[in-house]
C-alpha cells in the first residue's frame, strides 16, 4: 500500500530539495508522510477550485509547481483564495507538495522539457543570474518570425510577443522556463553563450529596452503557458514509477485571457 512518502521519494529522487533557490519553499508544505495514498493531482497552482477537483477525483495529495506557502503566513484570511485553499486542504486531509525550482533546474526537468518541446535534442547548461539557462540548436534554422509561430503553437499561446527583426535567422536558442525575463544580466549571458535568441516570460520593461537597444532578439510567452508542461512532466514521472491514480488538474486556468 503506497503512502505519501512514496510519492515524495519519487519526486525528490528526480528533483532533490538541495537544488532549490534560496528564496524558494519546495517540499511537503502540508500533510503526513505516513498517510495512505489515495490519488495525486498535479497542478501549477493550488486554488480552491483545485482542492475541489482533488476531492472529486479522490486525490489526497496535490503536487504543485508554485508554492502555496511562499512567505511567512502571519494570519489566515479566508477571503484570500490561497489561504482558503490551504484551509480546505487541511480540512480534507489533502497533502500539498511544492516542486518549484527543484524541477526547473534538475536534469530532465522543466527547462530540459521545454527545450525538447522546441525540438532541441542536444543542449547544454549556461549558468544564469537567477537560474540555469539551457542553450541548444534548433533542428533546423528558422527566421525569428517563424520561431515565434512555432513557440505559439507548441505552447498553445496566442499572445507571444518578440523583440527583433522577424527576418533574422535563428539557429541557437537560450531558454529559461517561466519568469526568466527579470534581469538584464540574463540577456547578456544568453548572448555571451552564443544564443541567437532568448526565450522566456515575465520580461520587465528595462530588459525589453536593453534587448531592443543592443539588437538582441527575445521571444516572450506567458508564464502559465511556458510552465504548463510541468503537469505532463510530473504525471509521466509518477506513472513510470508505478504511482497510479495520477491526474492533471484542469481547473487551474490561465489568469490571462487567450484570444
Amino acid at each position: 500500500m503506497l503512502k505519501i512518502s512514496d510519492v515524495v521519494k519519487v519526486i525528490e529522487d528526480f528533483a532533490p530539495l538541495d537544488l532549490q533557490m534560496e528564496y524558494d519553499n519546495c517540499g511537503l508544505l502540508y500533510g503526513d508522510l505516513d498517510w495512505v495514498l489515495k490519488g495525486v493531482l498535479v497542478t501549477l497552482d493550488t486554488t480552491p477550485e483545485v482542492i475541489k477537483e482533488a476531492i472529486k477525483c479522490g486525490a489526497n495529495m496535490i503536487i504543485e509547481h508554485h508554492p502555496s506557502i511562499f512567505n511567512a503566513i502571519k494570519k489566515i484570511d479566508l477571503s484570500y483564495p490561497k489561504h482558503k485553499a490551504i484551509t480546505m486542504a487541511i480540512k480534507n486531509d489533502i497533502a500539498i507538495y511544492s516542486a518549484h525550482t527543484t524541477v526547473d533546474f534538475t536534469k530532465g526537468g522543466l527547462n530540459d522539457y521545454v527545450m525538447q518541446l522546441l525540438g532541441c535534442s542536444t543542449y547544454e547548461l549556461a549558468f544564469g543570474n537567477a537560474c540555469d539557462m539551457r542553450v541548444g540548436k534548433l533542428p533546423s534554422k528558422a527566421s525569428l518570425g517563424e520561431l515565434v509561430d512555432i513557440v505559439s503553437k507548441k505552447f498553445d499561446d496566442s499572445n507571444v510577443t518578440y523583440v527583433g527583426n522577424k527576418e533574422q535567422i535563428i539557429e541557437t536558442i537560450a531558454v529559461i522556463n517561466g519568469g526568466g525575463g527579470s534581469h538584464e544580466e540574463t540577456i547578456l549571458e544568453a548572448k555571451k553563450a552564443g544564443a541567437d535568441v532568448f526565450i522566456s516570460g515575465d520580461f520587465k520593461y528595462n530588459v525589453l529596452r536593453l534587448a531592443k537597444d543592443i539588437n538582441y532578439p527575445i521571444i516572450s510567452l506567458g508564464h502559465y503557458t511556458c510552465e504548463l508542461p510541468f503537469i505532463k512532466l510530473i504525471t509521466n514521472i509518477l506513472q513510470n514509477k508505478n504511482i497510479y491514480n495520477v491526474h492533471g488538474a484542469t481547473s487551474c486556468m490561465n489568469p490571462l485571457n487567450q484570444e
